[in-house]
């Protein structure tokens, strides 16, 4: 009687420690909600301090997700806010546990954003290394959501090395899965930066555009850090159409928005933006000037590199406007250092111009030709990669597809609110038959549009897989020649040395292949017959262990089949047959390929394999176990044969003691 009520004590211990957990992870997980969103309105301080309180929450509790995710936020961060030293610290604490934990979800975003820091700092190989292996694991789980932020993030990276045609087709590629995912602030930022590309290609009213849609759907979401960018980049554009009244209203909002989150990259960009309109509209050079000196000192102290190169460019523009030559060449020079160490062509390609712009004025005529043959270098070098008629048929080829789409939904959808009002009617007409038959083209009907979305999302599938297949061969065509470049230096240095070497090492080879040639041979057919051996031994494990289990699955689930529509119960009897079989299948396999790794010959690992069986069956039994190896015998090696055998003899009567023994204590022990 008191062990009855001890157990009914410790179950109902273990029910509530089961629910004090479950309520600790969902309250973490709402807590990580609220901060995600945080992240995303740009309130960076309110959302530090929810992860931190969180983060000891999760540690309290040993919930390892949880913390993983709370050190992804806080990197996250980290990233916006440029303290590149936090990043690191908090994305090595994540990559660990995800790798511990084998998240793929939040490997996904480690690797985008490693992709995101790296092309930050100008190293766009090592972007493209992460966005690449973020890429493939987005492919893989099929994360679409994961998916459009990488395609994205890949496109801004094609555009900052000046290739527009792949930025793109990435822009275009992430609208779509945006789309798919009714992602609106994914599909306002793209929006945006497919505007880049027009205004880039000089196609302004485009890109205007395309601004226009993209500031409508943040506004609709309240997107703060996304409509600084779009106000800014939408104010930029009207400045070039010399429309100064809506530019400055643009300006203005943008700075406005930037003055209400905590991103100091976004408040250099807005104050820029405004120092560019004082200089093209209103001609006020001193309050142009203050505006640049406020986004410029934000800037290096959080030293941003990519918009640093920018703003140089504006300031040498500034400081040639008030006649000061020293510090706009000296800018000017800043610039151009900054973009070719961020290998940023379009940057490059604009400090030059305005280098030979300055010296042309100025009557120095060789250094302004110098300055502008460079210019024509890289924009050229940008413009074999950039093709207007390509990116206007990657845009119509979307638009097309989507206008294809939405109409056969559109006539699907009319058609099955008629077929509904037809079925009704048949209904309350007492037509049963001529109701089943409306029924029955509604259910087809049904299949029909989950058959285009199948398509779609087949069509999607193909072009993730052409994508990666071209970054796969563009990687591998820089892999080569890095290794051909190596290869060519190393046989330049070692020629010399090898033609001795060479004389030397073909007579001493000689010499040993004469006296081993046998003994090798003889060593080669031995390792053969082992090999063969051990080769035969596991083809009729695998034939018997594994044979008869598969065809009983087999013979099982065509019983199921026939049984599932007259005996429910005796179907699901059958299915928990076939999972138990599965499970068995899954373990005899795995005991076959543990024994045969070289590295399980030692008795010590044997005994781990074992401790490990037996907790796993007797725990769920309550029995407790008493497992002891002589220390005198942990480094004695087996067989392959000697380990395989000893495993499934000890199983099995392990098995047995669970079954038939009504054991309390199992004392299991290697002994000398």
């Amino acid at each position: 009687m008191f062990s009855i009520r001890f157990i009914k004590v410790v179950f109902i211990l273990v029910v509530f420690f089961q629910n004090s957990y479950a309520q600790s992870g969902s309250l973490l997980a709402q807590i990580l909600a609220t901060a995600d969103e945080q992240i995303s309105n740009g309130k960076y301080s309110q959302a530090s301090a929810l992860l931190k309180d969180a983060l000891t929450q999760a540690i309290k509790v040993n919930d390892k997700k949880q913390e993983a995710r709370v050190y992804d936020l806080l990197a996250e961060i980290s990233i916006k806010k440029r303290e590149f030293k936090d990043f690191k610290t908090y994305d090595a604490f994540a990559y660990q546990l995800a790798t511990q934990l084998k998240d793929t979800t939040l490997l996904i975003s480690l690797n985008n954003r490693k992709g995101i820091y790296y092309m930050e700092e100008g190293q766009n190989d090592l972007a493209t290394m992460h966005y690449n292996t973020a890429l493939n694991f987005s492919l893989a789980k099929k994360n679409t959501k994961k998916l459009a932020e990488i395609y994205s993030n890949l496109g801004s990276l094609y555009l900052a090395m000046g290739d527009k045609d792949k930025a793109i087709n990435n822009f275009f590629n992430a609208l779509k899965l945006h789309e798919l995912n009714d992602n609106k602030r994914g599909i306002g930022e793209t929006y945006s930066n497919i505007s880049s590309v027009y205004y880039l290609m000089g196609k302004v009213d485009d890109a205007i555009n395309y601004q226009k849609t993209g500031i409508a759907i943040r506004e609709k979401i309240n997107d703060k850090p996304g409509l600084v960018i779009a106000s800014m980049n939408i104010g930029q554009l009207y400045l070039l159409k010399k429309d100064y009244p809506l530019a400055k209203q643009q300006l203005n909002q943008a700075v406005a928005y930037a003055d209400q989150i905590e991103n100091d990259k976004l408040k250099a960009s807005a104050y820029a933006g405004m120092s560019t309109y004082e200089i093209l509209s209103t001609k006020n050079y001193q309050s142009a000037l203050q505006w640049q000196t406020k986004a410029i000192a934000i800037c290096e102290k959080i030293d941003d590199k990519q918009l640093l190169s920018r703003l140089y460019v504006s300031a040498g523009n500034l400081a040639n406007y008030v006649k000061d030559s020293i510090a706009s060449v000296n800018y000017f020079n800043k610039a151009l250092d900054l973009s070719k160490s961020l290998k940023n062509k379009e940057n490059i390609s604009n400090a030059y111009v305005k280098l030979s712009e300055f010296y042309n004025t100025r009557g120095n005529f060789k250094k302004a030709y110098d300055n502008y043959k460079q210019h024509i270098v890289y924009r050229d070098s940008i413009n074999e990669k950039s093709n207007l008629s390509k990116i206007e048929e990657v845009r119509v080829k979307y638009e097309t597809e989507k206008k294809d789409s939405e109409i056969l939904k559109l006539i699907s959808s009319e058609r099955l609110k008629q077929l509904q009002i037809e079925k009704q009617e048949a209904l309350i007409a007492g037509n049963v038959l001529l109701a089943k038959q409306k029924q029955s083209e509604i259910e087809l009907l049904f299949k029909e549009r989950q058959l285009q979305d199948f398509r779609l999302n087949e069509q999607n599938e193909k072009i993730k897989i052409q994508n990666l297949n071209a970054i796969n061969k563009e990687q591998l065509l820089r892999l080569a020649k890095t290794e051909q470049l190596v290869n060519e230096q190393q046989l330049s240095a070692e020629k010399t040395t090898r033609s001795l070497l060479i004389i030397g090492f073909a007579m001493l080879l000689l010499l040993i292949f004469g006296v081993f040639n046998r003994y090798q041979l003889k060593k080669k057919l031995e390792q053969q017959t082992a090999l063969l051996a051990i080769r035969n031994n596991i083809s009729k494990d695998l034939h018997d262990e594994i044979g008869s289990t598969l065809t009983s699955i087999s013979i099982l689930s065509n019983v199921s089949q026939q049984a599932i529509d007259v005996n429910v119960v005796e179907a699901k009897k059958m299915l928990q047959k076939i999972a138990t079989q599965s499970k068995t299948i899954q373990q005899s396999m795995s005991d076959i390929v543990w024994s045969i790794q070289p590295n399980n010959e030692k008795i010590e690992n044997l005994a781990i394999r074992m401790r490990e069986f037996a907790t796993q069956t007797l725990e769920p039994l309550h029995i407790n176990l008493l497992f002891e190896v002589d220390e005198d015998l942990q480094k004695t090696s087996l067989p392959i044969d000697y380990r395989k055998e000893i495993l499934l003899i000890y199983k099995e009567a392990l098995t047995n003691i669970c079954k038939h023994a009504n054991a309390d204590t199992v004392k299991i022990g290697f002994i000398n």
